[in-house]
């Protein structure tokens, strides 16, 4: 199937904007000269995740415009879904046409894409309230938190399987030694569905157990550094629900509450707000503090 190529329009029929176009994560906004905000393509499944980090610069051409007429290419696979798309920025003040960013789409079915290419959103910057927890641990540590989500507050367990792909499982059969190797999920909602992607608490009620991080600290020259294993126990107040924030369902909440409250209880905070490290690891971390400190 032949490329196809359409010119972006708002729907109060404008088609010059400003715009914000973050490359690696393949998203953007597009705002029309009159004001109105729209994401591009899929941009929305990927948006509140980008501005956690910062929002996204402004473009701007090297004559000083900063509005363009946006063009996107569509190339299809031999199915007819469309395989990628390539934003073609035109600056409107001088015609200079910017460097082109790519999308690939690897999903299907792709029809939305070509009939709203724009995707209208009235608040852009919300941004839902999140909660992360780093603890430095042992196996056995991983292991009883584990535990008490699923065998005390009664949690249903998904292991991820995959890059993107979870699949429900009983906490008898997830491994913690020598160290866990799969992100855990976990929820006290019946009726959720199988969860998917790369990050499912983001989006849905979910706690997330990372996989632990292998983190190396410096110590004196000569010494060997130990491996010390850093989990992210993580999980979203609010979700961003077609434009809109919206609370985490209330028995979600006081399950993770009751998490947060247990780690507080087992574990010390010793390196910062928000942490729950085994004492041992983070003196075994951190000798130099202690040695400065006794001297």
């Amino acid at each position: 199937m032949a490329p196809v190529e359409i010119i972006c329009k708002c729907a109060c029929g404008s088609q010059n904007f400003q715009l914000r176009l973050k490359r690696d994560e393949q998203v953007g906004l597009l705002t029309c000269a009159v004001g109105h905000h729209s994401l591009l393509l899929d941009s929305r499944d990927y948006w509140a995740d980008v501005l956690q980090e910062r929002r996204p610069a402004q473009s701007r051409c090297r004559c000083g415009g900063v509005l363009f007429r946006v063009a996107l290419e569509y190339e299809f696979r031999a199915g007819g879904d469309v395989r990628s798309v390539s934003v073609k920025p035109t600056c409107s003040e001088c015609g200079r046409e910017q460097r082109i960013v790519l999308i690939d789409i690897k999903y299907s079915p792709t029809e939305l894409l070509i009939a709203n290419p724009l995707d209208p959103i009235e608040q852009p910057w919300l941004q839902p309230k999140r909660h992360e927890i780093t603890s430095l641990w042992k196996p056995a540590d991983a292991e009883r938190f584990a535990n008490h989500l699923s065998i005390t507050l009664g949690a249903r367990v998904f292991s991820r399987s995959a890059s993107s792909e979870f699949s429900e499982c009983g906490i008898e059969s997830v491994q913690f030694f020598p160290e866990l190797k799969r992100d855990l999920l976990f929820t006290n909602m019946p009726e959720l569905a199988v969860p998917f992607g790369n990050e499912p608490q983001r989006s849905s009620p979910f706690l997330r157990l990372s996989a632990p991080f292998h983190m190396l600290y410096s110590l004196p020259s000569g010494s060997e550094a130990p491996v010390h294993l850093l989990h992210y126990v993580q999980y979203s107040r609010e979700v961003v629900t077609q434009g809109r924030l919206e609370k985490q369902p209330p028995s979600f909440l006081e399950f993770a509450r009751q998490a947060c409250e247990w780690l507080n209880q087992n574990f010390v905070t010793s390196s910062g707000k928000n942490t729950a490290d085994n004492l041992e690891e983070y003196l075994r971390a951190t000798p130099h503090l202690h040695r400065s400190g006794a001297s």
